[in-house]
């Protein structure tokens, strides 16, 4: 039997980058999927997911809150944007609450995401959730799917993987030479003795599905029995993955996605309303993520009462986004993002208030930038953020006087002295902001900053 210890370690490398030993949410062994093969599958940043409905994403409690993030549905190669696949964002998520109760840390792993805005999938390829816990029996082959560790301690899969596998029945899988009773009512079993064949790190969160394809019309049904959650390793000898079983909690899957609003076909909510035209101040927001899309994040904020309006973290590489937003009028907010460069690629971004363009530059700056919309009749887009050229991107701000000393500026003061003492200058914060993304030109003369040389 396994020890309590080795069972905890399970969970608490999730999001480590690379499997060992004892990784949780386990592909191995399996192939590249097909384009349009799962439709409904999402990736999530780490994890995997399912699009049970139109609006509802099923996943693991243990990959925790994907509130505000991009999620990828339909995804065939990993956080790149295909003609099948589409972008949205988790507007609310809610944990199974029994989750970790009544025999372990893994029990209950399920969660739940509602996206922003539905997502239409035309396919003849469709999802369904288990409600039978006959389903599925012993020794029937069911297909796992994912962007995970091809192999312990290896890199996951940049094209969607699939394998098929096994089914137990839970009394074999409570076997010594299994998992013992580390094994609950509320699990599934599913691999090889032999091993070879199984889900891996970065996988967790993502459906196991049984398979029938129709006669009568050529479509295929899938049916969700199961969530990927934990496991001894990758593929093992007797180690077969361990899913949370989706029959046992079909009914709160249900229940809760109808509660959080969703437009399920088995909820009896009101279709969302339609877009009403805003009547008061229109705010543009365009991102244009780099190379490392996870790591570009906003936020926007009222600026008296420090209220988050939006949050957005992206997750889809080299992809330009649109967010529109009705504002109040005769109001400041404070629009915060992240610097969004790395290794010389740089991605960018553009905010448009009632149709007029007020800033727009690329992400040189390697903290944040922070910049100040006001919807009364002062200037805006001032903040913190140095004023932008779309003729030079690396331009020196004219504005810069450091600690408001008139003749501190970029070219005066930055620029003057040994080259070791420009760099320590530029090295400096002024208003939040390092003083080389005030002055990119100076501090990149000396190596300093986005527009080193």
């Amino acid at each position: 039997m396994l020890t309590i210890t080795i069972f905890l370690l399970f969970y608490t490398i999730a999001s480590a980058a690379t499997a060992t030993a004892k990784d949780p949410g386990r592909i191995v062994g399996g192939d590249d999927a097909k384009p349009g093969d799962f439709p409904y599958f999402v990736e999530m940043g780490s994890c995997g997911g399912a699009l049970i409905a139109t609006d509802v994403v099923l996943y693991a409690a243990h990959c925790n809150s994907e509130k505000n993030k991009q999620v990828h549905i339909g995804a065939y190669k990993s956080r790149t944007i295909t003609e099948s696949s589409h972008v949205r964002f988790c507007e609310e998520w809610k944990r199974d609450p029994l989750h970790k109760t009544g025999g372990g840390y893994g029990n209950y792993d399920f969660a739940l995401c509602r996206l922003n805005e539905p997502v239409d999938i035309y396919s003849n390829v469709e999802l369904e959730l288990n409600e039978k816990n006959s389903v599925p029996k012993e020794g029937r082959y069911l297909i796992v799917v994912g962007f995970g560790a091809l192999a312990e301690n290896a890199l996951g899969s940049s094209i969607l993987q699939d394998v098929k596998v096994k089914s137990y029945s839970n009394d074999e899988c409570r076997k010594g030479k299994y998992y013992g009773d580390d094994i609950t009512d509320m699990m599934l079993c599913a691999g090889f003795d032999e091993g070879g064949k199984d889900a891996c790190q970065g996988d967790s969160g993502g459906p196991l599905v049984q398979r029938k394809k129709n006669k009568n019309d050529g479509t295929i049904t899938d049916t969700h029995v199961g969530v990927v959650s934990w496991g001894s390793g990758c593929a093992r000898e007797n180690k077969p993955g361990v899913y949370s079983r989706t029959s046992k909690r079909a009914d709160w899957i249900k229940e809760t996605s109808c509660e959080m609003g969703s437009v399920a076909d088995f909820c009896d909510n009101d279709p969302p309303p339609a877009p009403v035209p805003c009547n008061q101040e229109d705010l543009t927001i365009k991102v244009t993520t780099n190379r490392f899309g996870s790591e570009n994040t906003w936020t926007l904020k009222d600026s008296k009462t420090e209220e988050t309006i939006m949050k957005r973290t992206y997750l889809v590489n080299f992809y330009e986004n649109e967010h529109n937003l009705c504002l109040k009028s005769n109001k400041c907010y404070e629009f915060i993002i992240d610097g969004m460069c790395y290794g010389g690629n740089c991605g960018s971004y553009s905010l448009t208030l009632n149709g007029q363009e007020i800033l727009s530059e690329t992400g040189i700056f390697s903290t944040s930038r922070t910049v100040e919309i006001c919807t009364d009749d002062r200037d805006t887009a001032a903040g913190n953020a140095p004023p932008s050229s779309s003729d030079d991107k690396c331009q020196d701000s004219e504005k810069f006087e450091f600690n408001e000393t008139p003749n501190k500026t970029c070219e005066n003061w930055v620029g003057v002295g040994k080259k070791k003492n420009i760099k320590r200058k530029c090295k400096k914060t002024w208003q939040d902001l390092n003083v080389y993304d005030w002055c990119p030109e100076t501090c990149g003369k000396v190596g300093i900053g986005g527009c080193a040389r």
